[in-house]
């Protein structure tokens, strides 16, 4: 089991570890890139059930562990005065799994997520997330905390699945949830920007300035003529050009990765 205190533990090292990553990259289809976020300055934020990892966010994986004396603890500390037969109603429903999964079900809709990585190297995040190296990756700045727009968390990755102790705070628990994936997604180096939920629709926009945009870089499959096309209309742009880094990714003919040619430094 993992106890409160480890979770707390955890959330602790995780503000670490964003604070320290100073740059947050988000692949993408070049159009995507160019037009909606760097011209447009909005991201797309998502609900996780439209994820390509089925076990993402999934409320079967949540197992909270309540026991009696924590449940009846908490229900001897509401406020409501409660019938004997509400009180072994509400006992069922905290220890319940049906209930739990339905309650975790309700709780996902009310955020949406967007996906970040701490790298803008790694060849199969260009394969899968940035149409097969012919996108772009964008290199943000971004507070952890984003008054009024998001935060940012980066993703644990287990090998097995532990319950969490019931005496945890609810709010530390979602958090862990909606930043756990299996071990198997570890080269992506995931930081999640987390938003509430503003609709109920399965994506949302939300806008960003302009100031945290801090590089640029385009596949090592994007043509030189797309790549001159882009620059002219991101020079046009409100963007702070000059203070922008821009890269491209190319072959490295001594191994299988990838290596970066400066196209224009930042001021």
């Amino acid at each position: 089991m993992i106890n409160k205190s480890e979770i707390e533990n955890i959330i602790r090292n995780d503000l670490k570890r964003v604070i320290n990553a100073e740059i947050v990259y988000q692949y993408a289809k070049f159009d995507d890139a160019l037009d909606k976020i760097l011209l447009e300055q909005s991201l797309k934020f998502s609900d996780p059930t439209t994820f390509n990892d089925p076990f993402d966010c999934n409320e079967k994986l949540l197992n909270i562990d309540y026991n009696e004396k924590i449940v009846d603890e908490t229900i001897s500390n509401l406020t409501v005065k409660l019938s004997r037969q509400e009180k072994r109603e509400l006992k069922r429903k905290f220890k319940g799994p049906s209930n739990q999964t339905e309650i975790m079900q309700k709780k996902r809709e009310e955020y949406k997520l967007s996906c970040f990585s701490e790298s803008h190297k790694e060849v199969l995040m260009w394969s899968y997330y940035a149409d097969k190296h012919s996108g772009i990756c964008i290199g943000f700045d971004f507070p952890h905390y984003y008054e009024d727009k998001f935060i940012l968390c980066p993703v644990k990755y287990i090998e097995e699945l532990k319950p969490l102790d019931g005496k945890t705070d609810f709010n530390r628990v979602i958090l862990y949830w909606l930043t756990t994936k299996s071990i198997r997604w570890k080269y992506e180096y995931e930081i999640r920007a987390i938003t509430k939920s503003k609709t109920k629709d399965k994506h949302e926009l939300v806008n960003f300035d302009s100031q945290y945009v801090k590089e640029i870089i385009f596949g090592c499959n994007v043509s030189n003529q797309k790549i001159n096309e882009a620059l002219v209309k991101l020079r046009k742009s409100n963007l702070p050009y000059d203070k922008i880094k821009i890269k491209r990714m190319e072959i490295n003919e001594k191994n299988f990765l990838l290596k970066e040619k400066i196209i224009k430094p930042s001021a």
